[in-house]
């Protein structure tokens, strides 16, 4: 079976969590082309090496401020650039279906990544867009919008458990769209736990698009210049993939990664739902600081230090030194069934051995 994979290249989150489909897809025997742009498809390309094909296509480029009273606004200005895209995408799909045979196409988060000709699943995790002033109205509209491209898709996958999700009211509870035709898989990730001795006191993972991500890096390593323990960083930057520096290095591909996460007390990150997925997946401690002015992941992180499963500050509240000891306190909740069993679902999904929308 042919199967072509659009990839939203909005940091590294969307990659990282379709990378485990991926690899399953291509173990199964199935030939795969890869879509995407940046960083993420660096890191696809750096991940899965010869075996798929690759191609570049440009998609969502955020908002390129730090303002957070601007970024919310910033996104909403520049949807018909989104728009624009999103038409792009499709005409892509258009023209490629017409070189090559596809069987089936698979799109993380790309609106236009679909054909009405071949079977086309979605995934997603964020099909309500929460607004800053909470206005039920405007969350509505943002579920007829996404429905009005949903129902373009055969399918649609939803990273997450049908009954006390991971992603609180981004995929349930749901207004318009219809949750029957949802497939929960469960939480995916690259990473799985493994007993090891925690003599890394600190992890820190940088990510997110720019200039978001740089702003982050410079924030928590100012934060992080006098502590007294090991510290590892991860700078999430696929192209800067050199040796290890002062436990400072640009990318760490996934065993290495896994290792050093698995020996970490305490991972610093983002509160990005991948690294969320992540985080649970590793049974590890977390301390978020959520990007100002993304809605989204403000809202994960208040909805998960308000149930204790992982510690959470606003930037212009972060001392690190004097909340270690309370963030050490919380514990990441645990999963229902291990993440290979979510992988092996979304494949079903899309091979068409289960149900489908």
């Amino acid at each position: 079976m042919k199967i072509l994979f659009g990839v939203c290249s909005w940091g590294l989150g969307h990659a990282t969590r379709t990378l485990p489909i991926i690899r399953k897809i291509i173990e199964d025997g199935h030939e795969v082309t890869v879509v995407s742009s940046g960083r993420a498809l660096s890191m696809l390309k750096q991940e899965l090496g010869p075996g798929p094909s690759f191609a570049r296509l440009d998609d969502y480029h955020p908002p390129g401020t730090l303002n957070p009273s601007y970024l919310t606004v910033g996104t909403l200005l520049r949807f018909p650039v989104y728009v624009t895209a999103m038409l792009h995408e499709h005409d892509f799909v258009r023209r490629l279906l017409a070189r090559r045979k596809v069987d089936v196409i698979f799109s993380d988060n790309r609106f236009g990544f679909y054909s009405r000709e071949i079977a086309s699943f979605f995934m997603t995790h964020q099909l309500r867009i929460l607004n800053p002033l909470g206005v039920g109205v405007l969350e509505d509209g943002t579920e007829i919008y996404n429905k009005y491209f949903l129902d373009r898709y055969t399918g649609i996958l939803v990273p997450d458990f049908e009954e006390d999700g991971l992603a609180g009211r981004l995929d349930h509870g749901l207004s318009i769209i219809d949750e029957k035709r949802l497939n929960y898989i469960g939480v995916l990730s690259e990473f799985s736990y493994h007993p090891a001795v925690e003599d890394v006191d600190v992890f820190v993972s940088i990510s997110g698009p720019e200039p978001q991500r740089s702003a982050f890096e410079g924030l928590v390593r100012k934060q992080l210049d006098d502590f007294e323990g090991r510290v590892v960083v991860s700078l999430g930057k696929p192209e800067d993939n050199g040796h290890m520096v002062h436990n400072l290095k640009g990318y760490l591909e996934r065993d290495e990664r896994e290792e050093l996460l698995n020996r970490s007390k305490i991972v610093v990150a983002r509160s990005g739902y991948s690294t969320l997925m992540d985080l649970c997946s590793l049974r590890k401690r977390g301390f978020l600081i959520p990007t100002p002015g993304q809605v989204e992941q403000e809202y994960l992180a208040k909805y998960h230090m308000e149930r204790r499963n992982f510690y959470s500050v606003r930037e212009r509240e972060l001392d690190f030194k004097a909340q270690l000891e309370e963030a050490l306190s919380f514990r990441s909740p645990k999963l229902k069934y291990p993440t290979d069993r979510a992988v092996e679902k979304a494949v079903d999904v899309i091979t068409g051995t289960a149900r489908s929308a």
